[in-house]
């Protein structure tokens, strides 16, 4: 995954069991057998996290008392994988027992869970459980499926004043979404129940609360990972006083790890090695025994089988984990074979997409150049033995291509709104930012040859070099990989940062020039233009942005303004009436189409749709009190001015026109 990016702001096994590939619908819901037995299931889902960073996984050097307590209470899987090395693909297996390339979630952002795939919220829901969601990020929100058999999906994160003055913020701490789950845990009454809580604060960057910043000063990543646990500790100390444990299924699972520069790696998304695949798993409840260790391999997808086999359940036909449960009395279980890919190369940096399959012993990575490593003798995956078992990798890749089942594969992300965009952007994604096609055929540059590349990208934004320096640092990358999206991305945040937009133009040239073609490209472009009042200039890219992203409302509502002062009024309003058809409540397309009946000569009208924006955004109180004082209206038009300056005093793009502002205030009647 890239690392987070600050907001680009100009304007306003058995193979047999687990490769069984066919799709699941809600109609196996009537194939199951029997009932369930009422337990109370909690689902924890960790991100980020690297289970070698938990006592109970033998690193001494930090505090996880709750998570060391559950390990002693139930069993702890020594050797559990994940099925991709990012949040959304990862969370949908977890909650399908299906592979990626069933379940179609390829990436974070762009890729929406069909309400087709059976999930364990709408096997529960259908048997009468209570369900209920709360996560800590935006790259879970509702629209991209997640909320499937859900009654409560709690995705709502306070905005902050500037950083999204219109929409959601991108994440929330655990204590928020932790009091969240707490609240309704409390109200909840006779029916067992289902709660998931994701819990999102070991992402990047490391940011701990105080006392976890200070006492991990050297070491913030754990600082994380310790104020989670102690987060956790009280959701589960709100559990027990609702249910006992002998009434209670615990899950905690993290979607998959975190890597510190090894291999090349910072964060997680690009490779396929142990230290972002690798994750953490325990269980507590009804037969699960307390202080089992369990070392043969698991994956992500024996979640869901495991949960309904110990709820005295059938599992699904389809799904392609298997039951956990013989583990519990000392059974062999058929889960050597776990498939892992991993599309984020491609869909985002230019490159080859990875795909793995991992044994008890072997990891080996279908690549330009593919890899194979011995894990019981070379456990940090340094020696690269593909040539020395030859035959080996060849069984390992038939298994692979039975999974994948075509020598090729066209995926093709779905884009989505700007205001979900701009938070993945924050986030580190780019997924979403285009609707392209593309053609995994395992060809292509190799991220391993990259690596320099991934090391740029990382210290360009997160180093505390001054932001000239950093400049360099990816003008150089640019050079060297001249494809790379992600580069022009993160090379024109810091343009815009340091306010060099004659750059920053010339870059998102050489990026078209380059042959780099999405909606977020298009879309900066025409703003670059429009703030130039380059208005002819600026129509034609934000046609092409509208064009790939017909959800980019921002460059639909900023082509609306270049059609208007440019006289085209109808095509303006044609397009602005577009996004207000589309049932989204964006104030900016309101507030667009009182200034074009403004223009039109028809006040009531925009008087109409001034109201409209202000009740969506105060900021937008400004033109409304224009407007008022216009049609003599004062009183109104104070109380408008009033609002407006209590929004603008805490954003601060807009501080530098509150005392203009004020004099306009002063001088009314």
């Amino acid at each position: 995954m890239l690392p987070r990016a600050a907001g680009f702001s100009i304007l306003a096994l058995t193979f047999s069991v687990s490769c069984n590939l066919f799709n699941l619908n809600k109609k196996s819901l009537s194939r199951q057998a029997g009932g369930l037995r009422p337990l109370n299931v909690v689902l924890v889902t960790i991100d980020t996290l690297r289970p070698d960073r938990l006592r109970c996984y033998g690193y001494t050097q930090i505090e996880t008392p709750t998570l060391d307590r559950l390990a002693r209470q139930g069993t702890l899987f020594e050797n559990a994988v994940c099925q991709a090395p990012l949040t959304a693909p990862s969370h949908a297996s977890i909650m399908t027992g299906l592979y990626p390339t069933v379940h179609k979630v390829r990436d974070t952002g762009g890729f929406i869970l069909s309400s087709s795939q059976l999930t364990l919220s709408a096997i529960l829901q259908n048997h009468g459980w209570e369900t209920a969601a709360f996560v800590g990020a935006s790259v879970l929100k509702k629209r991209f499926g997640f909320g499937h058999g859900f009654t409560v999906y709690d995705d709502q994160m306070e905005p902050s004043s500037e950083t999204a003055p219109q929409g959601q913020v991108a994440e929330r701490r655990a204590g928020e979404v932790v009091d969240h789950a707490i609240r309704w845990l409390d109200s909840q009454r006779g029916k067992p129940f289902l709660l998931w809580v994701h819990l999102y604060d070991p992402h990047l960057p490391y940011d701990p609360p105080p006392p976890f910043r200070e006492k991990y000063k050297s070491r913030l990543y754990d600082g994380e990972v310790a104020y989670t646990d102690r987060e956790l500790g009280r959701l589960l100390e709100a559990v027990e006083r609702k249910s006992n444990a002998e009434n209670t299924i615990i899950a905690v699972l993290s979607d998959h790890g975190e890597a510190f520069s090894e291999h090349g790696e910072y964060a997680h998304g690009v490779f396929l090695y142990d230290v972002t695949v690798k994750i953490l798993f325990l269980i507590t409840g009804p037969g699960a025994p307390a202080g089992l260790r369990v070392k043969q391999q698991v994956r992500s997808v024996d979640l869901l089988p495991t949960l309904l086999e110990m709820l005295g359940g059938n599992v699904p036909p389809g799904v392609q984990g298997v039951s956990l449960v013989p583990a519990f009395s000392g059974k062999h279980l058929p889960t050597d074979c776990s498939y892992t890919e991993t599309l984020f190369p491609k869909l985002n940096m230019g490159w080859s997409e990875l795909r793995g399959i991992r044994t008890n012993r072997w990891m080996y990575i279908r690549a330009p150049k593919p890899e194979l490593y011995d894990l019981v003798q070379d456990p940090g995956e340094t020696t690269n033995v593909i040539d020395k078992y030859a035959a080996e990798a060849a069984e390992l890749e038939a298994k692979l291509k039975k999974i994948t089942e075509e020598d090729s594969e066209t995926v093709k992300p779905a884009p989505v709104d700007p205001r979900t965009m701009q938070q993945l952007r924050s986030l580190g994604y780019l997924g979403g930012s285009t609707s392209k096609e593309y053609e995994l055929t395992g060809k292509g540059t190799d991220p391993k040859d990259r690596t320099a590349i991934i090391k740029a990208l990382y210290k360009g934004i997160y180093s505390e070099l001054p932001v000239a320096q950093r400049i360099a640092m990816l003008r150089q990358a640019v050079v060297k990989d001249p494809g790379n999206p992600s580069l022009y991305n993160s090379l024109g945040d810091l343009y815009a940062q340091a306010g060099h937009y004659g750059e920053l133009t010339r870059l998102y040239q050489d990026a078209l020039a380059k042959g780099i073609r999405s909606a977020w490209l298009y879309s900066r472009l025409g703003q670059l233009y429009l703030r130039q009042r380059n208005l002819q200039k600026a129509i034609p890219y934000f046609e092409a942005a509208a064009r790939m992203n017909p959800a980019d409302f921002d460059s639909l509502q900023n082509l609306a303004v270049a059609y208007r002062e440019t006289g085209r009024l109808a095509e303006a309003e044609r397009t602005l009436t577009s996004i207000v058809n589309s049932g989204e409540l964006y104030a900016p397309a309101y507030n667009e189409l009182g200034m074009l009946w403004v223009q039109k000569g028809n006040q009531t009208t925009a008087l109409r749709f001034f109201e409209q924006a202000a009740k969506l955004d105060p900021i937008f109180q400004l033109n409304l009190a224009r407007l008022h004082r216009m049609m003599g209206n004062y009183e109104k038009a104070r109380s408008a001015f009033q609002t407006f300056l209590g929004a603008a005093s805490t954003r601060p793009s807009y501080r530098a026109i509150i005392p203009q502002v004020k004099e306009e205030l002063a001088a009314l009647p």
